[in-house]
């Protein structure tokens, strides 16, 4: 009898210990990138969320309950460190804008984008990580470093597959409506004609706007990158008016990836892509005589894109 209860009060101590050993780590990011990089590296050993949809604007999106409570849980929370909502959020273990800096992160002009827009800092931001799950579960370091070296040889080809895939329109200017786009624009090697909103609620004056026309007449720019969440906003707006006061066509682009599931590697050619499709398109005829084409051109190479992987997936 006293054997049994001895087992007994063994199980119960030793329960714990054994749900906890098998528990995955919970890591919570902003944005969908920023989930897909963490995902790269932490791999089977974390389940990874993202708090803002797909579909929505960091700029303008609103905190849940849910969401509080989910970055409350986590064992590690990944922000860009600007969100208009960022301290609204607490968590145990935090990586955000001064840890990006401080990993040697590339950003230019202040400008918050670079951090998941432009590829050579994917791979400081995963070096950043990494470090950090080594010191929340340093049982997987080595998992978590071999996570590593390969995300950044992908990173790697991914670079030059940019510099390759870009190469006959390297060189050609674009406007920009907002500065969203600029990092993945300079990763493309296409020059800024000039950008009309320079930072979230700071709109253009008149003069503003009449400057930006005349530069990107004058050097010929290709298309006005638009943010597609804003597209009804006052960026969309302005763009709309620019457009049909120069006849250079719009490209409607996201900033956040299509979707949860890809990969970054995945999200940035879309990105490329897309763009590529859209100065490909366009040429300096007409007032707004291929804005609808160069969207539809772009909707061409998602779909594309996205029946390849479907078709994949069969396989």
């Amino acid at each position: 009898m006293r054997k049994l209860v001895f087992i007994v009060l063994l199980m119960l101590i030793l329960a714990p210990l054994n749900l906890r050993a098998d528990s995955k780590m919970k890591i919570v990011a902003t944005i969908p990138p920023l989930a897909s990089i963490a995902r790269e590296i932490a791999g089977e050993r974390a389940e990874v969320y993202y708090i803002i949809p797909t579909s929505s604007d960091p700029h303008q999106y609103s905190l849940s309950p849910k969401d509080v409570s989910l970055v409350e849980s986590s064992d590690l929370f990944i922000s860009v460190g600007t969100e208009p909502f960022i301290k609204k959020l607490s968590a145990k273990r935090a990586l955000s804008w001064d840890d990006w800096i401080k990993a040697g992160a590339i950003v230019k002009d202040g400008n918050p984008h670079y951090l998941w827009l432009y590829p050579e800092n994917a791979v400081k931001i995963a070096e950043a990580i990494e470090k950090e799950l080594e010191e929340i579960d340093p049982s997987g370091r080595e998992y978590y470093r071999v996570n590593l070296e390969k995300f950044n040889r992908s990173i790697g080809e991914l670079i030059s597959w940019i510099n390759s895939y870009t190469s006959g329109i390297r060189g050609s200017y674009v406007l920009l409506a907002g500065a969203h786009f600029a990092p993945i624009v300079d990763a493309m090697g296409l020059n800024v004609a000039g950008t009309l909103i320079k930072g979230e609620g700071k709109l253009p004056s008149p003069e503003d706007l009449k400057n930006f026309e005349e530069n990107g007449t004058k050097r010929n720019a290709r298309i006005i990158l638009v943010l597609a969440t804003q597209r009804d906003s006052d960026e969309g707006r302005l763009a709309e008016t620019a457009s049909g006061d120069t006849g250079i066509p719009i490209a409607y682009v996201y900033g956040i990836m299509f979707s949860g599931n890809d990969t970054y590697e995945e999200f940035i050619k879309y990105t490329v892509a897309g763009i590529k499709a859209a100065v490909e398109s366009s040429r300096p005829v007409g007032k707004q005589d291929y804005i609808c084409p160069i969207v539809v051109m772009f909707l061409i190479v998602v779909l594309v894109i996205s029946w390849a992987r479907w078709l994949g997936s069969r396989r």
